[in-house]
């Protein structure tokens, strides 16, 4: 117990210290998050309400390597770690299509808040004579709001859409430097995004492409900034009846350059790194409602992790679409 009980007061030590920033900087976008289907729907002119949940569970972290990480080794004392984290997450969107036109594509917008809560487990064992040492701890609230004031969308004779997004996530979310129940990134992102869906069997097949670049600012209270991020996702979706339909989507999320700034402590030690994750995901969804309301539900995991947490999810979405403010008979242009 007293092994354990003087490396928990080394690992704080440091923390107040040194580490004032979190070396983990996910970013913003996680692949995975989204149905292959979700911006072709979107397409619908008017207002369109969204309600997206997700339930995560993780219990491995892997290393810059690629490994798995179950034990600390301290001095000639190993330390065995047990960790479980799990939390939940609610975004509700508000989505607006508009019948305005620009360089031929229809404009849209879009705004989301976010709700999260989150919690974690890790038992510490040293050896057969010691007790296990237990950490617990929990957080919540509204996190970072994602506001996406400028969209385009064209489409194709009906066999390829393709769209552009520009969405920024306001630091709105609680953040402290060093605090352990932080909700916010702490830092504004500017996110681009290119969608393409090519379109077969008369739309009854989806083929859905997605890049998505992450451009992240400086950490609110330090200089520091969090390397920019790409993501990659590519997905298929097929419609067995008029209202049944399949999809498969794989995703992966890139570390570009290196984080940078004087607060970056952990630069020159095992945790500088470009962190990496891919992600595959299943799911289905149902129009219950033709035209007005559809229910989707999804389980994705990670792989081939690095410098991260390896995470499972549920998702289950509704998309209501109420046919409010369509703009039709006022086909506006604007070149």
């Amino acid at each position: 117990m007293k092994k354990i009980i003087l490396f928990l007061t080394i690992i704080l030590s440091a923390t107040i210290l040194k580490a004032q920033i979190s070396a983990y900087q996910a970013g913003a976008y996680q692949p995975g998050i989204m149905n292959v289907r979700d911006l072709a729907t979107l397409d619908s002119p008017g207002l369109i309400f969204i309600d997206y949940n997700y339930w995560n569970n993780s219990n491995s972290y892997y290393d810059r390597n690629g490994n798995q990480v179950n034990s600390l080794t301290l001095g000639n004392t190993t330390l065995d770690l047990n960790q479980q984290v799990g939390g939940y997450i609610n975004v509700p969107v508000l989505f607006y299509a508009s019948s305005l036109k620009i360089l031929g594509g229809k404009y849209m917008a879009s705004v989301a808040p976010l709700y999260l809560s989150s919690n974690f487990r890790m038992n510490i064992h040293a050896d057969a004579t010691d007790s296990t040492v237990t950490s617990t701890g929990n957080t919540g609230g509204l996190g970072d709001i994602a506001i996406m004031p400028f969209g385009l969308g064209w489409s194709f004779n009906n066999k390829v859409d393709v769209s552009f997004f520009y969405t920024m996530y306001a630091p709105t979310g609680k953040y402290t430097e060093g605090a352990s129940d932080n909700v916010g990134r702490g830092y504004w992102t500017h996110q681009f995004q290119v969608p393409a869906y090519f379109y077969f069997a008369e739309k009854a097949t989806a083929l859905f492409v997605m890049p998505t670049y992450e451009m992240n600012g400086k950490i609110k209270g330090a200089d520091a900034r969090a390397g920019n991020r790409l993501t990659v996702e590519y997905g298929l979706s097929q419609y067995l009846t008029s209202w049944l339909e399949v999809e498969v989507l794989n995703g992966h999320n890139w570390q570009l350059n290196d984080d940078t700034g004087s607060d970056v402590w952990w630069n020159n030690t095992q945790l500088d790194v470009h962190d990496y994750t891919s992600t595959f995901s299943v799911g289905a969804g149902v129009w219950p409602v033709e035209g007005k309301l559809n229910l989707r539900v999804k389980y994705a995991m990670d792989y081939k992790v690095k410098q991260r947490y390896k995470s499972n999810f549920w998702s289950f979405s509704a998309i209501f679409i109420p046919n409010l403010l369509t703009g039709k008979g006022k086909d506006k242009k604007a070149e």
